[in-house]
Protein backbone atom coordinates (compact mmCIF):
# COMPACT_ATOMS: atom_id res chain seq x y z
CA UNK A 1 0.00 0.00 0.00
CA UNK A 2 3.09 2.45 0.62
CA UNK A 3 4.14 2.03 -3.05
CA UNK A 4 0.40 2.60 -4.29
CA UNK A 5 0.45 5.77 -2.38
CA UNK A 6 3.76 6.87 -3.76
CA UNK A 7 1.92 6.37 -7.35
CA UNK A 8 -0.33 7.98 -10.04
CA UNK A 9 -2.76 5.18 -9.38
CA UNK A 10 -5.59 7.29 -7.51
CA UNK A 11 -8.35 4.86 -7.89
CA UNK A 12 -6.34 1.85 -7.03
CA UNK A 13 -4.96 3.62 -3.70
CA UNK A 14 -8.40 5.05 -2.90
CA UNK A 15 -9.79 1.32 -3.41
CA UNK A 16 -6.95 -0.48 -1.58
CA UNK A 17 -7.03 2.67 1.84
CA UNK A 18 -11.06 1.74 1.58
CA UNK A 19 -10.39 -2.33 1.89
CA UNK A 20 -7.82 -1.91 4.16
CA UNK A 21 -10.01 -0.07 6.68
CA UNK A 22 -12.85 -2.73 6.12
CA UNK A 23 -10.75 -5.03 7.23
CA UNK A 24 -9.09 -3.09 9.76
CA UNK A 25 -12.62 -2.63 11.25
CA UNK A 26 -13.91 -6.21 10.99
CA UNK A 27 -11.08 -7.54 12.58
CA UNK A 28 -11.52 -4.68 15.61
CA UNK A 29 -15.01 -5.82 16.01
CA UNK A 30 -14.03 -9.49 15.98
CA UNK A 31 -11.86 -9.18 18.67
CA UNK A 32 -14.55 -6.85 20.45
CA UNK A 33 -16.70 -10.49 20.42
CA UNK A 34 -14.52 -12.19 21.51
CA UNK A 35 -13.58 -9.70 24.10
CA UNK A 36 -17.18 -9.86 25.02
CA UNK A 37 -17.48 -13.55 24.97
CA UNK A 38 -14.54 -13.96 27.57
CA UNK A 39 -15.82 -11.37 29.78
CA UNK A 40 -19.35 -13.10 29.78
CA UNK A 41 -17.94 -16.45 30.59
CA UNK A 42 -18.51 -17.83 34.10
CA UNK A 43 -16.80 -19.20 36.60
CA UNK A 44 -18.16 -21.38 39.59
CA UNK A 45 -15.32 -20.77 42.42
CA UNK A 46 -16.97 -23.45 45.22
CA UNK A 47 -16.35 -26.11 41.72
CA UNK A 48 -12.89 -26.70 40.55
CA UNK A 49 -12.81 -26.91 36.69
CA UNK A 50 -9.39 -27.05 35.67
CA UNK A 51 -8.53 -24.75 32.82
CA UNK A 52 -11.01 -22.14 31.86
CA UNK A 53 -12.09 -22.29 28.55
CA UNK A 54 -10.51 -18.78 26.73
CA UNK A 55 -7.41 -19.73 28.78
CA UNK A 56 -7.42 -22.91 26.34
CA UNK A 57 -8.24 -21.31 23.24
CA UNK A 58 -5.45 -18.92 23.13
CA UNK A 59 -2.46 -20.18 22.12
CA UNK A 60 -4.20 -22.17 19.43
CA UNK A 61 -5.64 -18.76 18.03
CA UNK A 62 -2.74 -17.14 18.54
CA UNK A 63 -0.48 -19.97 16.42
CA UNK A 64 -3.00 -19.67 13.76
CA UNK A 65 -2.88 -15.93 13.45
CA UNK A 66 0.80 -16.19 13.41
CA UNK A 67 1.33 -18.74 11.11
CA UNK A 68 -0.47 -16.55 8.36
CA UNK A 69 2.21 -13.92 9.00
CA UNK A 70 5.11 -15.87 8.86
CA UNK A 71 7.63 -13.16 6.76
CA UNK A 72 5.92 -10.58 7.55
CA UNK A 73 8.00 -7.43 8.31
CA UNK A 74 7.67 -6.61 11.81
CA UNK A 75 7.76 -2.74 11.21
CA UNK A 76 4.62 -2.75 9.56
CA UNK A 77 1.63 -1.53 10.59
CA UNK A 78 -0.23 -4.49 10.57
CA UNK A 79 2.50 -6.02 13.32
CA UNK A 80 1.28 -3.41 15.45
CA UNK A 81 -2.53 -3.71 15.01
CA UNK A 82 -1.96 -7.35 15.86
CA UNK A 83 0.10 -6.89 18.79
CA UNK A 84 -2.31 -4.62 20.44
CA UNK A 85 -5.07 -6.91 19.86
CA UNK A 86 -3.06 -9.16 21.33
CA UNK A 87 -2.62 -6.92 24.31
CA UNK A 88 -6.54 -6.60 24.50
CA UNK A 89 -7.23 -9.96 24.48
CA UNK A 90 -5.00 -11.02 27.35
CA UNK A 91 -5.85 -7.87 29.38
CA UNK A 92 -9.27 -9.19 29.37
CA UNK A 93 -8.66 -12.80 30.24
CA UNK A 94 -6.68 -12.26 32.82
CA UNK A 95 -9.05 -9.70 34.68
CA UNK A 96 -11.90 -12.24 33.98
CA UNK A 97 -9.38 -14.41 36.20
CA UNK A 98 -8.87 -11.80 38.75
CA UNK A 99 -12.50 -11.04 38.77
CA UNK A 100 -13.21 -13.71 40.52
CA UNK A 101 -11.07 -13.20 43.08
CA UNK A 102 -12.39 -9.47 43.66
CA UNK A 103 -15.92 -10.50 43.65
CA UNK A 104 -15.77 -13.75 46.35
CA UNK A 105 -14.67 -12.69 50.16
CA UNK A 106 -12.43 -15.71 50.42
CA UNK A 107 -10.00 -13.69 48.40
CA UNK A 108 -9.31 -12.10 51.95
CA UNK A 109 -7.06 -15.35 52.66
CA UNK A 110 -3.72 -13.65 50.55
CA UNK A 111 -3.77 -10.56 53.53
CA UNK A 112 -4.12 -13.25 56.02
CA UNK A 113 -7.92 -12.09 56.35
CA UNK A 114 -9.75 -15.78 56.12
CA UNK A 115 -9.07 -18.68 57.16
CA UNK A 116 -6.29 -20.65 54.80
CA UNK A 117 -8.15 -24.02 54.90
CA UNK A 118 -10.84 -22.24 53.51
CA UNK A 119 -11.83 -25.23 50.68
CA UNK A 120 -13.31 -22.01 48.55
CA UNK A 121 -10.20 -20.18 48.99
CA UNK A 122 -7.91 -23.15 48.10
CA UNK A 123 -10.01 -23.68 45.23
CA UNK A 124 -9.43 -20.02 44.07
CA UNK A 125 -5.56 -21.05 44.37
CA UNK A 126 -5.90 -23.95 42.81
CA UNK A 127 -7.64 -22.23 39.86
CA UNK A 128 -5.27 -19.86 39.27
CA UNK A 129 -2.26 -21.94 39.51
CA UNK A 130 -3.71 -24.36 37.00
CA UNK A 131 -4.79 -21.48 34.70
CA UNK A 132 -1.51 -19.67 34.51
CA UNK A 133 1.04 -23.05 34.37
CA UNK A 134 -1.24 -24.01 30.80
CA UNK A 135 -1.24 -20.26 29.61
CA UNK A 136 2.91 -20.85 30.62
CA UNK A 137 3.81 -24.33 29.17
CA UNK A 138 1.45 -23.79 25.88
CA UNK A 139 1.57 -20.01 24.95
CA UNK A 140 4.89 -19.75 22.54
CA UNK A 141 5.87 -16.35 22.25
CA UNK A 142 7.67 -16.58 19.31
CA UNK A 143 9.67 -13.60 20.66
CA UNK A 144 6.50 -11.35 20.45
CA UNK A 145 7.09 -8.45 23.45
CA UNK A 146 3.67 -8.12 24.11
CA UNK A 147 3.29 -11.75 24.82
CA UNK A 148 6.63 -11.80 26.75
CA UNK A 149 5.42 -9.53 28.94
CA UNK A 150 2.38 -11.46 29.47
CA UNK A 151 3.44 -14.54 30.13
CA UNK A 152 5.73 -12.75 32.60
CA UNK A 153 2.74 -11.62 34.61
CA UNK A 154 1.35 -15.31 34.37
CA UNK A 155 4.91 -16.50 35.67
CA UNK A 156 4.33 -14.13 38.87
CA UNK A 157 0.79 -14.96 39.38
CA UNK A 158 1.54 -18.71 39.01
CA UNK A 159 4.09 -18.62 42.02
CA UNK A 160 2.21 -15.94 43.81
CA UNK A 161 -0.48 -18.65 43.98
CA UNK A 162 1.40 -21.31 44.79
CA UNK A 163 2.77 -19.20 48.04
CA UNK A 164 -0.77 -19.59 49.03
CA UNK A 165 -1.50 -22.90 48.14
CA UNK A 166 1.47 -23.85 49.88
CA UNK A 167 0.26 -21.45 53.21
CA UNK A 168 -2.81 -23.40 53.01
CA UNK A 169 -2.44 -27.11 52.59
CA UNK A 170 0.75 -27.09 54.88
CA UNK A 171 -1.18 -26.26 57.83
CA UNK A 172 -3.29 -29.92 57.85
CA UNK A 173 0.43 -31.99 58.39
CA UNK A 174 2.65 -29.02 59.95
CA UNK A 175 0.08 -26.59 61.68
CA UNK A 176 1.08 -26.60 65.11
CA UNK A 177 5.08 -26.64 64.37
CA UNK A 178 4.51 -23.66 61.79
CA UNK A 179 2.41 -21.90 64.31
CA UNK A 180 5.14 -22.09 66.82
CA UNK A 181 7.68 -21.19 64.44
CA UNK A 182 5.70 -18.00 62.67
CA UNK A 183 5.51 -16.66 66.17
CA UNK A 184 9.06 -16.98 67.31
CA UNK A 185 10.07 -15.16 63.95
CA UNK A 186 7.33 -12.53 64.09
CA UNK A 187 8.95 -11.75 67.41
CA UNK A 188 12.24 -11.38 66.34
CA UNK A 189 11.51 -9.40 63.67
CA UNK A 190 10.04 -6.93 65.98
CA UNK A 191 13.37 -7.11 67.54
CA UNK A 192 12.36 -8.69 70.85
CA UNK A 193 15.84 -10.78 72.13
CA UNK A 194 15.98 -14.48 71.82
CA UNK A 195 16.57 -14.97 75.71
CA UNK A 196 12.94 -12.85 76.38
CA UNK A 197 11.38 -15.24 73.61
CA UNK A 198 12.29 -18.49 75.09
CA UNK A 199 11.59 -17.20 78.52
CA UNK A 200 7.88 -16.66 77.58
CA UNK A 201 5.95 -20.16 79.10
CA UNK A 202 4.00 -20.82 75.74
CA UNK A 203 7.65 -20.71 73.85
CA UNK A 204 9.86 -22.54 76.34
CA UNK A 205 12.42 -25.06 75.67
CA UNK A 206 10.13 -27.36 76.66
CA UNK A 207 7.27 -26.87 74.75
CA UNK A 208 9.50 -26.35 71.78
CA UNK A 209 10.81 -30.01 72.34
CA UNK A 210 7.33 -31.02 72.97
CA UNK A 211 6.11 -30.12 69.60
CA UNK A 212 9.22 -31.39 67.68
CA UNK A 213 8.67 -34.91 69.61
CA UNK A 214 5.42 -34.76 67.35
CA UNK A 215 6.89 -35.13 64.59
CA UNK A 216 8.61 -38.05 64.43
CA UNK A 217 9.31 -40.54 61.52
CA UNK A 218 6.01 -41.93 61.53
CA UNK A 219 4.02 -39.06 61.81
CA UNK A 220 6.00 -37.06 59.29
CA UNK A 221 5.69 -39.75 56.69
CA UNK A 222 2.43 -40.16 57.37
CA UNK A 223 1.51 -36.57 56.62
CA UNK A 224 3.58 -36.04 53.47
CA UNK A 225 1.96 -39.01 52.19
CA UNK A 226 -1.60 -37.20 52.92
CA UNK A 227 -0.29 -34.06 51.10
CA UNK A 228 0.82 -36.42 47.97
CA UNK A 229 -2.59 -37.79 48.06
CA UNK A 230 -3.95 -34.00 48.28
CA UNK A 231 -1.85 -32.44 45.83
CA UNK A 232 -3.13 -35.39 43.27
CA UNK A 233 -6.67 -35.15 43.71
CA UNK A 234 -6.18 -30.85 43.44
CA UNK A 235 -4.26 -31.10 39.99
CA UNK A 236 -4.44 -34.71 38.59
CA UNK A 237 -7.28 -34.13 36.76
CA UNK A 238 -6.83 -31.07 34.43
CA UNK A 239 -7.80 -31.17 30.32
CA UNK A 240 -4.48 -31.85 29.37
CA UNK A 241 -3.21 -35.29 31.17
CA UNK A 242 0.74 -34.27 30.30
CA UNK A 243 0.28 -30.58 31.64
CA UNK A 244 -1.50 -32.73 34.65
CA UNK A 245 1.04 -34.89 35.46
CA UNK A 246 3.59 -32.13 34.78
CA UNK A 247 2.08 -29.69 36.95
CA UNK A 248 1.22 -32.58 39.78
CA UNK A 249 5.32 -33.02 40.01
CA UNK A 250 5.51 -29.27 40.16
CA UNK A 251 3.41 -28.85 43.04
CA UNK A 252 5.11 -31.47 44.92
CA UNK A 253 8.60 -30.07 44.57
CA UNK A 254 7.34 -27.05 45.85
CA UNK A 255 6.20 -29.18 48.58
CA UNK A 256 9.06 -30.39 49.27
CA UNK A 257 11.03 -27.19 48.98
CA UNK A 258 8.60 -26.43 51.86
CA UNK A 259 9.84 -28.63 54.15
CA UNK A 260 13.59 -28.41 53.58
CA UNK A 261 12.81 -24.79 54.36
CA UNK A 262 10.79 -25.80 57.60
CA UNK A 263 13.93 -27.95 58.64
CA UNK A 264 16.20 -24.29 57.97
CA UNK A 265 13.78 -22.31 59.97
CA UNK A 266 13.95 -25.18 62.91
CA UNK A 267 17.82 -24.87 62.69
CA UNK A 268 17.91 -21.36 63.04
CA UNK A 269 15.20 -21.23 66.12
CA UNK A 270 17.06 -23.84 67.69
CA UNK A 271 20.27 -22.17 67.49
CA UNK A 272 19.08 -18.54 68.29
CA UNK A 273 16.84 -19.00 70.53
CA UNK A 274 17.20 -22.03 72.07
CA UNK A 275 21.29 -21.85 72.01
CA UNK A 276 21.41 -25.24 69.95
CA UNK A 277 20.17 -26.96 72.81
CA UNK A 278 16.64 -29.47 71.64
CA UNK A 279 16.15 -33.08 72.56
CA UNK A 280 14.77 -33.48 69.43
CA UNK A 281 16.08 -33.72 65.47
CA UNK A 282 13.44 -32.97 62.44
CA UNK A 283 13.85 -36.68 60.19
CA UNK A 284 15.18 -35.02 57.29
CA UNK A 285 16.39 -38.41 56.13
CA UNK A 286 12.48 -39.50 56.58
CA UNK A 287 10.79 -36.27 54.55
CA UNK A 288 13.77 -37.73 51.60
CA UNK A 289 12.27 -40.85 51.08
CA UNK A 290 8.78 -39.90 51.39
CA UNK A 291 8.92 -37.17 48.75
CA UNK A 292 11.07 -39.81 46.59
Amino acid sequence: MSEMAQSNQDYLNTLLQRLHSLLEGRFHKFVDEQIRAIEETKVKINKRKGVISFIRVFPAFMTAVENMLVGLDSNLALRRTIDREYDRILKSMFDSLMVIAREHPAAGVASGAADPEDKEALNFHILLIENMNHFIEDTDTRGLEVLEDWKEQASREYHEHMGLYLNAVMRRPLGKLLDHLENIEAQIQTGKSPTAIAGQPSNSKLIFNKILSYYDSKEVRKGIEALRKRVEKHFGDADDPALSRGLVQNVTRECETFYNEVESRIGRVTTDVYGGEVAFEWPRADVKAAFR
